[in-house]
């Protein structure tokens, strides 16, 4: 038996054995394509990020809608309305403790940040997290608000810091730094902060924070030369008739307070007296709120008598139930005070409202037709 060599099969057709079939696969799939009109292409740009720092929103605004004409699809409006939200300009972070990383972590944002409102309440901010946070914003010139109350800030340290800020920052517009321990010596330091700045704070709150009157020797010092300050928030602190005393005479020098609020801070118709002596030479001042005082008939007579000469306070905030006297007749006193007082104040609102109607510019004659 001899073997049939494949050269032995040139020029045949050679064909499969009737008893062989190629074996068919189980879920055979079939592959087809769309037409090309319906093929699904994509673009690829080149990435350029050499000068992705020194665009302005409106370069970027403008790259993207190219981007769309090229790709010949529409802009999407919430991208665009994106966009056009420039940059985080607010910030909470309240009731939580901002300890030592957080602190860090936030800090070195702040150093690049454009962040203007600074929530930082209730954060367990005390110490080393303090510092932190001040030594970025010695810094920043973005931030006009920083509110850091319910912080347990002691007179000491976190005092020192916050003079410190208020000396390399003049930025900030607005502190408040209200239910915390600063207490006279920790004010001391905030008041040398403020020394220096002839441009800056606006807005100082220092609600309930352990001041009395041996602090306010501090303030009386610094609110001669603060010329940007119009508002200053006292209140439940014990001041007592001796604080106002210290106040009064900075107060009358100052000429860019415009709010001052003395909400529960112990003082009587002395105290009150007093405060009608600056009522009656300040030209600026438009809010005083003594509610929760002690302030009987002799003082009201004496605040009713000064608004009679200052034409600046529109809003006198008092206690609407009479305090008790020894004689009825200094209740009704009082009631009658009272109601002369709210009087003269909507009186001084009504002129301030006329005068800033007329300073107002009229419209072009040639305009209106």
């Amino acid at each position: 038996m001899t073997r049939r060599s494949d050269s032995d099969n040139d020029g045949e057709t050679s064909s499969p054995s009737p008893s062989w079939r190629p074996k068919k696969c189980k879920g055979e799939k079939h592959v087809s394509f769309p037409p090309d009109e319906e093929i699904v292409s994509g673009f690829a740009e080149r990435k350029d990020t050499s000068n992705v720092d020194s665009l302005t929103l409106a370069e970027v605004i403008e790259a993207y809608k190219r981007s769309c004409d090229k790709h010949q699809v529409e802009p999407k409006p919430k991208i665009l309305d994106q966009l056009e939200s420039v940059c985080l300009v607010r910030l909470d972070v309240c009731n939580v403790a901002l300890l030592q990383y957080p602190a860090q972590v936030l800090s070195r944002a702040l150093l690049r940040s454009r962040l203007t409102v600074l929530h930082l309440q209730s954060t367990c901010l005390s110490g080393r997290p303090l510092f932190t946070l001040v030594a970025a914003l010695k810094s920043n010139r973005a931030l006009r608000e920083l509110y850091l109350s319910n912080n347990n800030l002691n007179s000491e340290q976190d005092s020192m810091q916050l003079g410190d800020l208020l000396r390399y920052n003049s930025s900030i517009t607005t502190l408040d730094l209200s239910n915390n321990t600063i207490a006279d010596s920790g004010l001391e330091e905030i008041c040398e902060g403020l020394r220096v700045q002839t441009d800056g704070l606006k807005v100082l709150i220092l609600w309930n924070n352990q001041i009395t009157h041996n602090g306010l020797v501090h303030l009386a010092k610094v609110l001669p030369v603060l010329k940007t300050l119009e508002t200053l928030n006292l209140g439940e602190n014990n001041l007592q008739n001796r604080g106002i005393h210290t106040l009064r005479e900075s107060l009358m020098m100052n000429h860019s307070l415009l709010q001052l609020e003395l909400k529960h801070t112990h003082i009587t118709c002395e105290g009150a007296v007093a405060l009608a002596e600056f009522l009656a030479e300040s030209r600026q001042i438009q809010r005083l709120d003594v509610r929760e005082n002690e302030v009987r008939a002799g003082g009201l007579m004496a605040l009713s008598l000064a608004l009679r000469i200052n034409h600046s306070l529109t809003s006198l905030d008092l206690d609407h139930t009479p305090k008790q006297e020894q004689e009825d007749f200094l209740m009704e006193t009082q009631k009658s005070l009272l109601r002369e007082i709210s009087e003269l104040c909507m009186g001084n609102a009504a002129r301030h409202r006329i005068a800033t109607e007329t300073e107002l510019p009229r419209p072009d004659s040639s305009e209106a037709h």
